[in-house]
């Protein structure tokens, strides 16, 4: 297994204004733990983390104040870490059994080094995707499906203003239904993030998913519709990034891929006892 982790002593911790209650509690607790092994928190002030010294490593989220700073450290390569939902058993704002489903109190958030989502598949075992018992049978059958290859319609995953602000531009749907239409003939359907309908249920005889990064593409894998995203999606490892090939979608195996995302995903506890410093790739 390749090496990981950082020390939480080279690490500063950003907390945003406006957290909820639950949130602020549990980014307080990380932030303690850091604090007692020498690390640094940065409370609600934005310029504080680009003032930073290069070998401290920052801690930010969703944050579109922060889409500069980030931009510039990618381009100086320093090393940053990026924080949000989870991949799998998400405390909320998921279509897959949630982490309270099986006794985890806030569910699984995702943590990464210096990209916002997962960017290869690792070679690790599979004891946090068994963990995650979503391989098991539920009322509609296996939370993993088999790949559909003869659906239909195409679904494109709109996400919120705060993720196109920090990653893209909210004209990326617009755009993206222009093209389509130029290649395609097929039915096409936007579906808003804020979507009450079931995910399933919209994806049943999809022929594919079309998404940016939104989280919706990685549980589209796991329900067995094809996707089609940009680079920074986890979901790219397991899709297309190519929407010109729209027609013909790619239907890898998948389990190399679901044992890396359990892998880059912590619960509550493991974010406040150091597991996750060892194990963030």
């Amino acid at each position: 297994m390749e090496r990981t982790g950082v020390r939480p002593a080279d690490v500063a911790l950003f907390i945003p204004p406006g957290l909820k209650k639950f949130k602020l509690g549990l980014f307080e607790r990380i932030g303690a733990y850091i604090e007692n092994l020498g690390g640094k928190v940065v409370r609600y002030d934005y310029p504080a983390i680009n003032k930073l010294p290069d070998e401290i490593i920052p801690i930010v989220g969703c944050t579109p104040q922060f889409r500069e700073y980030i931009e510039d450290w990618q381009r100086r390569g320093r090393k940053w870490i990026y924080w949000d939902r989870g991949y799998l058993r998400r405390v909320f704002a998921t279509h897959l059994p949630r982490g309270a489903d099986m006794g985890v109190r806030m569910g699984y958030y995702r943590w990464h080094l210096n990209r916002p989502q997962m960017g290869q598949i690792y070679d690790v075992p599979d004891d946090r995707w068994k963990a995650l018992k979503l391989d098991e049978r539920c009322e509609k059958g296996n939370q993993v499906s088999p790949w559909n290859r003869s659906g239909k319609h195409i679904v494109i995953a709109d996400t919120l203003p705060d993720y196109w602000k920090l990653f893209s531009d909210p004209d990326w749907t617009k755009r993206t239904v222009a093209r389509l239409k130029a290649i395609t003939k097929r039915p096409i359907i936007v579906r808003d993030k804020e979507s009450k309908r079931p995910l399933r249920e919209e994806l049943a005889n999809a022929h594919c998913l079309v998404a940016h990064g939104s989280i919706a593409a990685v549980e589209s894998v796991v329900m067995g519709c094809p996707v089609f995203v940009e680079p920074i999606s986890a979901a790219a490892l397991v899709g297309s990034t190519n929407l010109e090939q729209v027609e013909t979608p790619v239907y890898p195996e998948r389990m190399s891929w679901l044992r890396s995302l359990a892998y880059c995903q912590f619960t509550e506890d493991e974010l406040c006892d150091g597991t996750v410093f060892r194990m963030i790739r």
